[in-house]
């Protein structure tokens, strides 16, 4: 809790013991033998969520531990974040940026290791490796995943006979046919926000060109480039979707694409699993289906990035306390509470889990035979200037306001890479 600097001494004292500072612990009720952790996170819409049930449910089997959720707004949280474990006042137990971000607070000592914690074991490497440090020594317990999708209007395929496109020319097909027929437009999408072109478009449709995870770590290791064939088939694949948006899409922002959709507009929405509860709030009947592969029998990739998980402030007065909740974030207890409290969002453990939510079900069903990928820039490739993720939501902008072609776009991206990258050996 922030004081002026010219508070006496001796009244901040105590306060300070009446209080406690945010990163450090104090006592709770009666019981001098109890702590309070704090939990530190971007999540401010989940906090209803977290003290409602999750909180009880972790206090319910660990009497003496009680637990605050303090939220930060996410577009202040990295700086805030920073700026307290910088100060000292730090929450306990805090909520992981994956990737660069969480990598850079690794190295500066933000974090406890956690190779010794039992829950580490709960997870596939393919799950820990947004939140590894260099030498691989896992530092945060994962929580949650998010995928990317096609939402599609079950009524207007039904109207217009459709069926779920297996392949990249059926899906273009669907498309034709929905604008052909003139009521609906065929995509619900804009280009007023680059960031869910690159997200909801380019890098659920490229992968099957780039093969996931081999061009994503081949661009890593520098045994691959953004020239290459299948990197500018990616693109040119994403480009191929320009001529089926709403007139004037370069003005829908990403909530008209999600209204267009809602209102019955639009036959199909390309997002995140995080809006499953947006996208059914008008009542659609409502399915989703990947990105399909080129031809029927080729490998599907499928889009899952690590979103969400919890680290060991290193600072921390509470730490075996703050032990027993990251191990408790390890346990199907938790695991299945979680994704069936916040619809959308997947477990990233071993253990399987059942999905209460329908649609929630169908998005997780998607990553059956397919091959896995992160978000295409965001490890490694975004830590100099310019970093690639951003250029990659400019570029997106450019290929479809400007005209800007897949090859020119990707030898643009490449060069701001070379500019300051040296790949990872």
């Amino acid at each position: 809790m922030m004081r002026s600097a010219t508070a006496p001494l001796a009244a901040l004292a105590v306060t300070t013991l009446a209080l406690g500072l945010a990163g450090c612990a104090a006592g709770s009720g009666d019981d001098p033998d109890s702590v309070t952790l704090t939990l530190g996170t971007w999540r401010t819409e989940d906090a209803t969520m977290w003290e409602n049930d999750i909180i009880p449910a972790f206090e319910a089997s660990h009497p003496g531990i009680t637990v605050e959720y303090a939220p930060i707004d996410t577009n202040d949280y990295n700086a805030a974040i920073q700026s307290q474990i910088d100060g000292g006042t730090g929450p306990d137990v805090i909520m992981c940026r994956p990737f660069d971000v969480n990598r850079a607070w690794i190295d500066k000592g933000y974090f406890e290791p956690l190779d010794g914690l039992d829950a580490i074991g709960s997870f596939p490497e393919s799950a820990l490796a947004a939140w590894e440090g260099d030498d691989g020594t896992p530092y945060c317990v994962p929580v949650a995943s998010v995928l990317a999708g096609f939402y599609y209007n079950a009524a207007i395929f039904d109207e217009l006979g459709l069926e779920v496109p297996q392949t990249q020319e059926e899906f273009l097909e669907v498309l034709d046919a929905i604008k052909e027929d003139g009521q609906y437009a065929p995509l619900a999408l804009g280009s007023a926000d680059g960031w869910q072109l690159a997200y909801n478009m380019l890098y659920q449709v490229g992968p099957n060109a780039w093969k996931g995870e081999e061009g994503r770590l081949g661009l890593i290791d520098g045994t691959q480039r953004l020239t290459d064939p299948d990197f500018v088939e990616g693109f040119r694949i994403f480009d191929s979707f320009k001529g089926y948006l709403p007139n004037g899409f370069e003005s829908i922002s990403y909530e008209d694409m999600t209204q267009l959709f809602t209102l019955g507009k639009a036959a199909i929405l390309p997002d995140g699993s995080w809006q499953i509860s947006q996208v059914t709030s008008t009542g659609l009947d409502v399915g989703v289906f990947g990105a399909p592969p080129a031809a029927k029998g080729d490998q599907r990739y499928q889009q899952e990035m690590a979103d969400m998980a919890f680290g060991l402030n290193a600072a921390s007065t509470q730490k075996e306390a703050a032990t027993e909740f990251l191990e408790w974030l390890g346990t199907s207890e938790f695991q299945q509470l979680y994704v069936n409290k916040l619809p959308g969002f997947f477990s990233m453990g071993g253990e399987p889990v059942k999905y209460d939510n329908a649609l929630a079900q169908e998005f997780a069903d998607l990553k059956e035979g397919a091959e896995l990928t992160s978000r295409l820039a965001l490890d490694r490739l975004s830590a100099g200037q310019p970093p690639l993720d951003d250029e990659i939501w400019r570029v997106a902008q450019l290929m479809y306001n400007s005209g800007l072609s897949p090859e020119e776009a990707t030898a643009e991206l490449q060069a701001g890479l070379d500019s300051w990258y040296t790949p990872a050996q």
